[in-house]
């Protein structure tokens, strides 16, 4: 039983497997430099801290930077998605997406324009109008949480060769 345990063991450690939560990032973009988008958005603190905490240094001068993690935008959509028999909006659909872009310190884009974005539901009760924007608020944090998990996850797969990869020729192709 003990042996099985250790075989088991081994073979998740082997193929990569990882606890929730904790994300390897790669030691070519452990030092950092976040752009921010213009206006500032609310993903920015907290994807820095996340990965300070990740190991990750983070610097202010590009020049001291493995690498730049670039933050495009960051939008927060809302829309019906079902109304009652007169007309009022009974349930709608959130959406909240960030698009970034990771380059590499001579400014070549390893990932260019990646899109990470959270779908939720929210039902809409006219007799608790002050509990639904608390409950808003609430799945804003939990979409702005999973997407910077997605964007841990994508920085964890970016390699420097990624944008060499992109404009390679096709096999077969003129040279």
């Amino acid at each position: 039983m003990r042996h099985l345990l250790i075989f088991t063991l081994l073979t998740l450690t082997a193929c990569g497997f990882h606890l929730r939560g904790s994300i390897e990032i790669p030691p070519y973009l452990k030092t950092l430099q976040l752009q921010d988008a213009s206006p500032a958005t609310r993903i920015a603190p907290e994807l820095e801290r996340a990965l300070q905490d990740e190991g990750v240094t983070m610097t202010d001068d590009a020049t001291q930077a493995n690498a730049v993690l670039r933050l495009h935008s960051e939008s927060f959509s809302r829309r019906v998605q079902a109304v009652d028999a007169s007309g009022k909006a009974q349930e709608y659909g959130l959406r909240y997406a960030v698009v970034f872009s990771v380059l590499g310190p001579d400014g070549t884009a390893w990932l260019s324009n990646a899109n990470v974005s959270s779908v939720r539901d929210l039902r809409f009760d006219e007799g608790e109008v002050l509990g639904a924007g608390g409950e808003q608020e609430q799945l804003q944090a939990e979409m702005r949480a999973e997407a910077l998990r997605g964007i841990l996850r994508q920085l964890a797969r970016v390699t420097p060769v990624t944008a060499e990869a992109e404009m390679a020729p096709a096999v077969g192709g003129s040279p």
